[in-house]
């Protein structure tokens, strides 16, 4: 079988993986502050360069990752609904997994008293602690992410008292990474002894944000449209590729068949 077909299968993969980035990309444009995946890059390397022959080029891919870029922001009037203004992350822990990182701001209370956001991860304090809210009558959040209430039990006229400050975390020291979960956490990074280390998370502040508002997803569906229809030509012209590779050798095994 003439080699160029592996050339092509490979192509193919790494399309395919793309084609499922821009679906994940598209069926989270209505999430509260998804960023978007970024498509695996391409990249070749020469084969057989050495034996001093015409070589053959194979794709190769290079990781994707996130963008970080923040999204429009929409005015909701939820006391509770926040919006990060400029970079920056809210600390969450997931209800399966670690604490990681997030730009969802559309908090609510359970029965317990606990802020999650509304992916149902537990929004941390500055103390790396789930943020659990007494009943109250008045709430207000700060652009620090300092959460001030006025208490059933207090007087109606007393002055709003400080509970509890969002943990947050600029993300600006640490390489980012999404994981399969779609959350995202410090990139793990190797050691002087070769062993992997993920970073902890910690609560650095530095976060401004702003009330009543939510950040929506980045994502602009025009483009990974048009990124869709591009995949679906790059593919259907590998797979024409592919069959015109195979009549080749068809053809040359014809070419040296012994007459009878």
């Amino acid at each position: 079988m003439d080699r160029s077909i592996y050339t092509a299968l490979n192509s193919m993969n790494i399309l395919r993986d793309n084609q499922s980035v821009t679906a994940q990309n598209l069926a989270n444009i209505s999430v509260t502050g998804f960023q978007k995946d970024i498509q695996i890059n391409f990249s070749s390397v020469y084969l057989d360069r050495d034996k001093g022959i015409d070589p053959r080029v194979m794709a190769l891919q290079e990781p994707g990752g996130f963008d970080s870029t923040p999204g429009p922001m929409q005015q909701t009037g939820a006391p509770l609904d926040l919006a990060v203004d400029g970079s920056g992350y809210f600390i969450v822990k997931p209800a399966n997994g670690k604490i990681a990182l997030s730009r969802r701001g559309d908090f609510s209370l359970d029965q317990e008293g606990q802020l999650k956001d509304g992916d149902g991860s537990l929004v941390l304090g500055n103390d790396l602690q789930p943020i659990v809210l007494p009943a109250f009558r008045k709430l207000e959040i700060s652009s620090e992410g300092e959460i001030r209430i006025n208490a059933l039990e207090a007087p109606l006229d007393a002055p709003l008292q400080l509970v509890a400050t969002l943990g947050t975390n600029k993300g600006e020291e640490l390489e980012l990474e999404k994981g399969a979960d779609g959350f995202i956490r410090p990139k793990a990074a190797l050691d002087d002894q070769g062993q992997e280390n993920t970073p902890a998370i910690e609560a650095t502040g530095g976060v401004f944000m702003v009330n009543n508002y939510l950040e929506k997803s980045n994502v602009n569906p025009v483009e990974e449209l048009i990124m869709t229809l591009e995949h679906q030509r790059n593919y259907e012209t590998h797979v024409k590729f592919i069959d015109l590779a195979k009549q080749m050798d068809e053809g040359g095994a014809s070419l040296m068949r012994v007459p009878d």
